[in-house]
């Protein structure tokens, strides 16, 4: 299918989602920057966490002034490479099993909450609702049916996003569970967006952390590859393969 052709059905397929996810969309509240707050309910996850560095100058140009990187004033800053598999269910709604995958910028926490604050640069997942709710509530979203999530209680994992995701990437190596919880963790999101500023706050109340040895791969001359600088990165500082039963986020705009 050619590329053109791909996105006219993506867009397509998005709109309409986008007429019937708003129908049965419930009351909502809305806050003083006119965004929608909005909570999401997480199941059965597994989550490949991994932390490598970029160019503080590259991370920079995602990243707006008010937010303070974690390597500022170095040559090099901290980039997270998340991705999940998980049972959604937002407002009421359960949609299965989703898939979500997101890169930030790690930065100073902007409320001194959380265990970990990252500025989101890229955000994707293949759950329509989620999509459309993220972008309700101000955050760019991108739905890309066709993210790939292969891991099935083995040692490896697989994760692709294809068009129409962009950039284009792929993430995969050995993982492994581990059967010990950690207790609790807070991971909180950051962007800023046409209305204001966008906190994603998801809180595990029981985490268990295992391992991973991971490469990213991307396009040299994409958005990602100009980021990281070349086409492969590799997460020297954490690399994680996380399990947890369940998971909240809650989507709102900072006040």
């Amino acid at each position: 299918m050619k590329v053109h052709t791909l996105f006219l059905v993506t867009f397509i397929l998005f709109g309409c989602g986008f007429v019937m996810a708003k129908s049965s969309l419930p009351a909502v509240h809305t806050n003083a920057s006119g965004l929608q707050d909005f909570s999401v309910d997480f199941s059965d996850c597994v989550e490949s966490i991994g932390v490598g560095l970029v160019s503080t100058d590259n991370a920079r140009r995602y990243v707006p002034a008010e937010f303070i990187l974690a390597g500022e004033g170095q040559p090099v800053t901290p980039l997270v490479v998340r991705t999940a598999r998980c049972g959604i269910s937002i407002d009421g709604h359960n949609d299965g099993i989703g898939r979500i995958v997101q890169i930030g910028a790690v930065i100073v926490p902007p409320d001194f909450t959380g265990d970990i604050n990252n500025y989101t640069m890229f955000y994707y997942t293949d759950d329509l609702r989620l999509a459309l709710r993220l972008n309700l509530a101000g955050v760019f979203a991108q739905f890309d049916p066709r993210i790939v999530y292969d891991y099935d209680n083995s040692s490896t994992l697989f994760v692709r996003v294809p068009l129409p995701g962009i950039p284009t990437l792929t993430l995969s190596g050995n993982v492994t569970p581990s059967p010990v919880s950690a207790g609790s963790f807070t991971a909180n999101w950051w962007q800023t967006t046409f209305a204001g500023t966008v906190k994603m706050s998801t809180n595990v109340p029981v985490i268990f952390i295992g391992s991973a040895d991971q490469t990213l791969i991307t396009r040299t001359d994409g958005l990602l590859g100009q980021l990281i600088g070349g086409s492969t990165m590799g997460f020297p500082i954490i690399q994680q393969f996380n399990t947890f039963a369940s998971a909240q986020m809650d989507v709102s705009g900072a006040q």
